[in-house]
């Protein structure tokens, strides 16, 4: 009879559902005393046609159709609907075309559905709040955004709560930071920056800037705060490292007789992350134990990383792993981790081995922690593996595989593919540029690493103390104090960058290889820095160095006294001894070193004996 409704006829049998075939009927039923719906039905659905008269159609059948379709996947369907909507030239009931609306975007069709969004007759708040969700899971950038909250405002549409909460969570780009603040003004002016939708946007927004402090002004303007409040702020107090912060927002919580959950949990035991945590962190197991909590694999993985670094060995994350019913990804990737930090590169390897058996395959997150493996093994031809995964996995362009892969190389001798990887890479981070600077400098070369620095600056990217570091490290290594020294000057200078002893001890030992121990020497009393073991620990290897043993004795006995437990000086003293041909007091030295119970350590190299293949 009815070509577009002979289709739904059609579409409607092959339904099992009982409401989806009473719809159906009924709106059959509906269109039988429309004659103009015999012409033929265009494709394209938002041609307009001529008015007819539509007094007799419920609009409630044709929602309840629209649902019925978007939770079929009926997209067919779906589109005769809107064709007839378009046919009838029907302006009222919004719901109706809002529901349309949902059922392009669930399906992808994100060009149909701004057409649609154009033609509406009318548009209400849940119009656009649909419109913005799906921008925001699409990932648009904050220029769309902000034209659609525009063109809202300008409809003299009324935001609310979940119009803020959207907007808010997409401002992540460098351009939307500024966005969030403008926004968080928005919903002070609607009265709806106290809603905990609205707060818990802004607490993790703010907290992802790292603007802790303002993350914990919005939480304090939240009314009535519910688990998920407090769940952000714990996590975003986490993400931030301020773990005392995070701690004594979870302590105020169980105060105020809120329930905790896994995924309070999982964000707290994340506070636990050096030795002197391990207490706290085996408190916090035996509470998800108590609470029937324990079996979640989110906690499980938690714990696998908590045990990994606050315990020594990998007993503990090994039996926590092995009772996970099915681990995923973040768990192998969890005692992946663990090995590397525990350093035990061999395990890590198979592990990983197991993981791939197993039919897991890796995300970014897992190439990132097994390549350090290869690097601390020095096994190239095993790291050129992985990476030839890398490209077939499609994850070559995540900006932190490309990082793991620059450090792989560098650490395996190879500086050419390295650089290779470094400069394919379409974007580049403080990280990149560090790994190629340290890259550059333990290989000597000096000068390139500088000119990563400067290139660096002129991009926009802000140097950190560690990229900092490994400029004085190559500048040490290739000789080049004078540009060293500059460095130094710009760090403290332009930075505003406090240093730490690891760059004093490059400063020292930058000037000790270049044979001025004086200087070196003066550079420590004008710094202040003479209980710091790790300057004298520079100098003493530069005496070595150059044979200098009046300072060397000095150097020495500063590190006997701050650090007694080390066998380091008494090796090296009794090295510079035995190149003066001070054979007694070399002997005198080593007598000293075995009186105190002290034993050198012996050293080791890899030796590649057979292939290890994935």
């Amino acid at each position: 009879m009815l070509r577009v409704l002979a289709k739904l006829h059609i579409c409607k049998l092959t339904r099992e559902s009982h409401g989806y075939h009473h719809c159906c009927c009924s709106l059959l039923c509906c269109f039988r005393t429309v004659s103009s719906l015999t012409d033929p039905v265009e494709r394209i659905p938002f041609e307009k046609l001529e008015t007819i008269d539509y007094h007799s159609i419920k609009f409630h059948q044709l929602r309840q159709i629209l649902q019925e379709c978007t939770s079929a996947g009926d997209l067919l369907s779906g589109m005769s609907v809107h064709t007839h909507l378009v046919k009838l030239n029907i302006n009222g009931s919004i719901m109706i075309w809002n529901k349309l609306l949902s059922l392009y975007l669930k399906f992808g069709h994100i060009h149909y559905a701004h057409q649609l969004f154009d033609t509406m007759p009318q548009r209400d708040v849940v119009t656009f709040n649909t419109m913005i969700s799906a921008s925001v899971r699409d990932d648009y950038d904050a220029f769309e955004l902000l034209h659609l909250f525009s063109k809202m405002k300008k409809e003299d549409v009324k935001p609310n709560h979940i119009t803020f909460s959207g907007l808010i969570g997409a401002c992540n780009g460098l351009i939307a930071l500024r966005l969030r603040e403008v926004f968080h003004a928005h919903t002070v002016h609607c009265g709806l920056s106290s809603n905990a939708f609205v707060g818990s946007s802004l607490v993790d927004g703010y907290a992802k800037q790292m603007r802790l402090e303002d993350a914990n002004r919005a939480f304090g303007e939240i009314i009535e705060l519910d688990l998920v409040s407090w769940n952000i702020l714990i996590d975003g107090c986490v993400r931030n490292n301020s773990k005392e912060h995070a701690v004594r927002m979870f302590l105020q919580m169980l105060k105020g007789n809120v329930r905790f959950d896994g995924f309070t949990l999982t964000s707290i035991i994340k506070t636990c992350s050096k030795p002197g945590d391990l207490k706290h962190g085996m408190q916090l197991h035996g509470c998800a134990i108590k609470l029937g909590l324990a079996h979640e694999t989110p906690i499980h993985n938690s714990l696998i990383t908590m045990y990994s670094k606050c315990e020594k060995g990998m007993e503990s994350p090994i039996k926590i792993f092995g009772s996970i019913p099915e681990p995923n990804i973040i768990s192998w990737t969890a005692m992946i981790s663990g090995f590397v930090q525990n350093e035990q590169s061999e395990e890590a390897h198979g592990f990983y081995k197991e993981m791939l058996r197993s039919g897991v395959r890796e995300n970014d997150f897992s190439l990132s922690s097994i390549l350090p493996v290869y690097g601390n093994l020095a096994n190239l031809d095993q790291g050129k593996q992985i990476h030839a995964r890398v490209i077939k996995s499609w994850f070559g362009l995540d900006l932190s595989v490309n990082n793991a892969l620059i450090d792989m190389y560098s650490k395996c001798g190879s500086l050419e593919d390295a650089h290779l990887v470094c400069m394919k890479m379409e974007k580049h981070d403080v990280v990149s540029c560090t790994t190629m600077i340290m890259s550059y400098g333990q290989h000597g070369k000096g000068k390139e690493a500088l000119e990563i620095l400067s290139e660096m600056e002129s991009e926009g990217l802000v140097p950190d103390g560690v990229t900092f570091l490994g400029c004085l490290y190559a500048c040490s290594h290739g000789g080049l104090v004078e540009e060293g020294v500059r460095v130094f000057k710009t760090m403290t200078e332009v930075h505003k960058l406090n240093p730490k002893q690891e760059h004093f001890a490059c400063v020292v030992d930058m000037l000790g290889r270049a044979g001025r121990l004086n200087e070196a020497e003066s550079f420590i009393d004008e710094m202040g820095i003479e209980s710091d073991v790790l300057v004298w620990e520079a100098l003493l290897g530069a005496c070595r160095l150059h044979g200098e043993m009046e300072l060397g004795e000095k150097s020495a006995q500063k590190i006997m006294e701050l650090r007694p437990e080390g066998h380091g000086p008494y090796i090296l003293l009794a090295n510079i001894y035995a190149e003066r041909g001070s054979w007694e007091d070399k002997e005198v030295l080593r007598e000293k070193l075995v009186s105190h119970g002290l034993k050198k350590q012996l050293g080791c190299s890899w030796v590649p004996l057979e292939r290890m293949p994935c």
